[in-house]
């Protein structure tokens, strides 16, 4: 088989198990093994790529779990995997489109907050994969901060520290309602451990204000939230 004619086939390939069958002149080509017919191991193929992929992404989103159930999060994320298949041979970030693919799913027209949910859920998930970042102490003085690489924020127009909290069984569902209002949250990697924190307005607007390049001072900033968020080492000397 020549080169051009190889790749051909692999595309080919690919193409089958990602729908779960293939083209006549494809099933043609294959031969059947142990008395099992090219059909029936493209459809095992097809099933095992689903499951394998599928399976290690739920352990990344038990809070969506506790809001739709098993059944949903893997029909959805069979879904994905169909739609969105791995571009890279290292999975560690594969799953990074899934708030993407949700947001446009049937699910977030009744449950619109699960997207802000799975966002969530992957900055945590990323956090477990990189290694924190060290900083020097601020100096009495300093005048240059920027944004901890160690920090991913979550703008959310739901309260989403509190549905966090009801996924987690911190608090009772009822506790919360949608009308309350959005919330900002932080994943923040500091000390080895991984925690959440949600902002206040003040704190929020600050950061979502450099992280779109805006420069700390001159703005009106209030001095207590950036101290405040200096504290939480959010913000970190450059």
């Amino acid at each position: 088989m020549e080169p051009h004619e190889f790749q051909a086939f692999q595309a080919e390939m690919k193409t089958a198990v990602l729908k779960g069958e293939a083209e006549p002149a494809l099933i043609a080509r294959l031969s059947n093994a142990n008395g099992v017919a090219a059909e029936a191991r493209l459809q095992i193929h097809h099933n095992n790529y689903r499951e394998t992929l599928s399976d290690g992404l739920l352990s990344i989103f038990p809070a969506l779990e506790a809001f739709v159930g098993t059944v949903f999060v893997k029909g959805a994320l069979s879904e994905y995997c169909l739609a969105h298949p791995p571009e890279e041979a290292a999975l560690s970030g594969y799953g990074s489109g899934f708030a993407s693919f949700l947001a446009e799913h049937k699910a977030s027209e009744q449950l619109p907050y699960v997207v802000d949910i799975v966002r969530l859920e992957w900055a945590l998930h990323e956090l477990q994969l990189v290694e924190e970042t060290k900083y020097a102490d601020p100096e009495m003085n300093q005048e240059n901060w920027s944004l901890s690489s160690n920090a991913r924020m979550i703008n959310s127009e739901f309260p989403l520290m509190s549905l966090w909290s009801v996924a987690a069984g911190q608090i009772p569902p009822e506790a919360v309602h949608l009308e309350q209002g959005g919330q900002t949250v932080v994943a923040l990697l500091r000390g080895g451990a991984i925690g959440l924190i949600a902002l206040d307005p003040l704190e929020a607007s600050i950061v979502t204000g450099m992280e779109i390049g805006k420069p700390l001072h001159g703005h009106g900033e209030d001095t207590a939230s950036v101290q405040s968020l200096i504290n939480k080492e959010i913000l970190v000397p450059v």
